[in-house]
């Protein structure tokens, strides 16, 4: 089994979680998200249909952070992996979930963050067959790039409609035990 060196796991761990450009941040962002008293009939339908499409794109986004984390402790190409295979799946089904979905006035803009997930994933897929060929810095954050954007339009469609949750890594045990042993 291959292990990061604590310097190495620091430095990608803060390659995953600190961006190194910013995000775009657009008109849609100041859309006021609804509240659970204000949905309608149409939107909860819509919140039943695309919670599976949110999952999936979780679910790669999950996947390729993987795949970034084995090409950097291994120094092998992994674009050919088969997780690979499963994220590109799973973007696929995603997809079709998105594009199908009727959107009510009420979640046009937690679609529009959707799309904009999905096609962030789908960049970070063509990245990482391109890129994961080779396990240099400039390939890895090649995917790093698009995974974080996609990763941050998933946040904020969480936030524009109820019932789309992701789970904070930095709030849980085993992080929260991370940073008391820092303090000792």
């Amino acid at each position: 089994m291959l292990r990061l060196s604590a310097r190495d796991g620091k430095r990608l761990a803060d390659r995953l979680i600190d961006p190194t450009g910013p995000l775009l941040v657009d008109a849609m962002e100041a859309a006021e998200p609804c509240s659970m008293g204000e949905v309608d009939e149409a939107t909860a339908s819509y919140i039943v249909a695309l919670r599976n499409p949110f999952e999936l794109l979780r679910q790669a986004e999950a996947q390729l952070a993987g795949l970034i984390v084995l090409a950097t402790v291994s120094g092998q190409a992994i674009a050919g992996h088969p997780m690979l295979d499963l994220a590109v799946e799973a973007v696929r089904e995603a997809e079709d979930g998105i594009r199908a979905a009727r959107v009510p006035e009420q979640a046009r803009h937690h679609h529009r963050h959707l799309l904009e997930a999905l096609q962030e994933m789908q960049h970070a897929i063509k990245a990482t067959r391109r890129c994961l060929v080779r396990g240099d810095e400039a390939a890895i954050d090649a995917v790093l790039i698009p995974l974080r954007a996609g990763h941050q339009h998933l946040l904020w469609a969480t936030g524009a409609l109820p019932g789309f949750e992701i789970v904070a890594l930095s709030q849980s045990c085993c992080a929260q035990h991370a940073s008391a042993k820092q303090t000792e």
